[in-house]
């Protein structure tokens, strides 16, 4: 994927056929509009929602569409916006449909992009799939439960040895696997970890109580 600054704004983005994706990081303002604004400002109806580390994907609408961790559309010139400080956004996109996910180890461990796939009516092969920027198995240690679960809705590859006695987990990978275990072959990734990059990113194991949050955005053109 192509970055640069934007508008105040590093911005990861990439275009397919009709659809437009685009990862935010630090930026000047504060709110998922300003960033929208500032990065597209011709797309002016923004979908998000309140997320609660789940699995559970909603339809999506202009404006709040409630306690979720994936949105779906196929309305054009709907952006749909998912918020990041660590966790993992995963974008999915093909036959008019679209998917935004947040996919943090409780999401991934609940097999959210499977379930957020069943929902959209397209074949995985025919999808375009784009994985954005989240902490990297370089800095994100974590207890041994956690990683067997995560291990389990993906496989024991993504969990790597640290350097004190717990484990480090793969969350990036962790999403290829699941993606490519339901099909999908067109998987697009943007390198490195938002906790090593704090020029870029945002990150709440670095920021704590500080942290902004880094933001994703996909929408089909009109």
């Amino acid at each position: 994927m192509k970055a640069e600054q934007l508008n105040g704004y590093r911005c990861w983005q990439d275009t397919e056929g009709a659809t437009e994706v685009r990862f935010v990081g630090r930026g000047p303002g504060t709110t998922p509009e300003a960033a929208l604004a500032a990065i597209a400002p011709s797309v002016h109806r923004l979908a998000w929602l309140r997320q609660v580390h789940s699995a559970k994907s909603v339809a999506a609408a202009d404006g709040d569409c409630g306690e979720a961790d994936a949105l779906i559309t196929d309305q054009p010139g709907l952006a749909l916006t998912v918020a990041t400080a660590d966790c993992v956004p995963v974008v999915l996109s093909g036959g008019g449909w679209l998917a935004a996910i947040h996919a943090g180890w409780r999401g991934l461990a609940d097999s959210i992009i499977a379930k957020t796939l069943t929902r959209m009516k397209v074949e995985p092969a025919h999808l375009t799939t784009w994985i954005g920027p989240a902490i990297g198995p370089c800095c994100y240690e974590v207890g041994s439960e956690v990683a067997q679960l995560v291990a389990r809705a993906s496989n024991t590859t993504v969990i790597l040895p640290g350097s004190g006695s717990k484990p480090h987990l793969d969350l990036q990978t962790a999403a290829s696997i699941q993606l490519s275990s339901s099909g999908v072959t067109d998987i697009r990734r943007v390198a490195g970890c938002c906790h090593c990059d704090e020029k870029h990113l945002w990150s709440h194991r670095r920021d704590g109580s500080r942290a902004g949050r880094n933001r994703t955005f996909v929408w089909l053109r009109t």
